[in-house]
C-alpha cells in the first residue's frame, strides 16, 4: 500500500510540473527591441515559428522553437540557445547559454 502511494505522489508531482512549468510560445509570438552592443535591435517572432532580426542595417532570418522556458534561434545553420528567465507581460529576459549574456527583449 505504501509503495502505491508512493508512486501515485509521484506521478501526481509530475503532472503538477507540466502543468504549471511556464512555456512560453505564445508568448514570444509579436514584435520586440532590444539593445545589443549599443545597437538598436528589433526581433519579429511569427506564430509559424519563423522570425526576422533586424539590427544595425543588418536583416537575418530564421526559425525558433520554444520549448518550457528554451528559446533556440536557428539562422544560417547556426543554433543559438537561451534560457527565459522572467517574463513579465512587456519585458521578457532571457539568459544566452554560450556566455549568460542576459538579453531583455520589449514588446512593442
Amino acid at each position: 500500500m505504501k509503495k502505491k502511494i508512493a508512486v501515485l505522489s509521484m506521478i501526481i508531482m509530475f503532472m503538477a510540473t507540466l502543468a504549471f512549468g511556464a512555456d512560453y510560445k505564445k508568448d514570444i509570438v509579436g514584435d520586440w527591441s532590444y539593445e545589443f552592443k549599443g545597437q538598436q535591435a528589433t526581433m519579429k517572432h511569427r506564430i509559424d515559428g519563423t522570425f526576422t532580426l533586424v539590427i544595425g542595417g543588418i536583416t537575418v532570418n530564421g526559425k525558433y522553437a520554444v520549448k518550457g522556458n528554451n528559446l533556440t534561434l536557428v539562422a544560417d545553420g547556426k543554433e543559438t540557445p537561451y534560457t527565459i528567465e522572467t517574463f513579465d507581460g512587456k519585458k521578457l529576459t532571457m539568459k544566452r547559454v554560450k556566455d549568460n549574456r542576459i538579453i531583455v527583449y520589449e514588446k512593442k
